[in-house]
């Protein structure tokens, strides 16, 4: 009776100690298994993402940083997905597991990374606005009293409403709509970052940007908060600073016209 109990007792712990040692998949192991990088992106927002309306692709900065970070982990560029999203649906693609990553012209923010985690910034924008030029709007202040067009859920309706909160604001859920509204003079102006207005100016004529700044958008990717796990940060952190190194994102700025 002794001999079975003990057998029993040693099979209960080496069962135990078998589960205890069941090994995890690391985030980037999924992605390496899978074969393929999928990637939140803006399909609105020239130079960083938009589709080319020639070719039917999608296209910008973004979008090269991203065929990098697939060449990188997977070994060819062709391996990545793109998944559109926009400001509103970008923080849930994360979380919901959607993407394994949303490279979109997202800036660092506290209240976001209460949500999501972020890498190191890739790129540092500033928040301005665009107008007509022979509109008489030549600094923020002129835009106490006028109206402005935002994006909904993006730091510059935020910035906006805490600056100027006297601005009377009209948001649209995408660029691809504000960009519409503006040049049918639904407002006096449009904010968002330089980098992205300065795609709007590539393809309109009549405008020009608000030469001030009101902040510093630092773009970062965003990925899905997992402090047991943080390989793919981790890797993505190493990617981002050899591109700084060897030149790869000064190229891609020069490549899209960007400062």
């Amino acid at each position: 009776m002794k001999k079975l109990i003990l057998a029993l007792l040693l099979f209960i712990i080496f069962f135990l100690t078998g589960c205890s040692k069941k090994e995890t998949i690391s985030q980037v192991d999924k992605i390496i298994q899978r074969d393929n990088l999928i990637v939140g992106v803006k399909t609105d927002s020239k130079p960083f993402g938009y589709i080319n309306k020639t070719t039917g692709e999608i296209e910008g900065f973004d979008i090269d940083i991203a065929k990098y970070i697939a060449k990188d982990i997977l070994g060819s560029e062709r391996k990545v997905k793109f998944v559109p999203v926009t400001p509103a649906t970008r923080i849930e693609a994360i979380t919901s597991g959607q993407v394994d990553m949303v490279i979109a012209t997202m800036s660092i923010t506290p209240q976001r990374q209460f949500l999501i985690d972020f890498t190191t910034p890739y790129y540092i924008a500033g928040q301005t606005a665009i107008v007509k030029e022979d509109s008489d709007i030549h600094t923020f202040s002129d835009l106490k009293r006028k109206t402005t067009i935002v994006v909904l859920g993006t730091t510059t309706e935020q910035n906006i409403r805490r600056i100027i909160p006297t601005a009377r604001l009209n948001g649209y859920k995408n660029y691809e709509e504000a960009f519409k509204a503006f040049k049918e003079g639904q407002a006096d102006a449009l904010s968002s970052d330089n980098t992205i207005l300065s795609g709007f100016l590539m393809d309109n004529k009549g405008y020009r940007i608000l030469k001030n700044k009101i902040s510093q958008e630092p773009y970062a990717i965003g990925i899905k908060r997992n402090e047991e796990d943080e390989s793919l940060k981790k890797n993505l952190n190493i990617i981002i600073t050899r591109m700084q190194k060897d030149g790869t994102i000064r190229a891609l700025k020069k490549k899209w016209q960007l400062k």
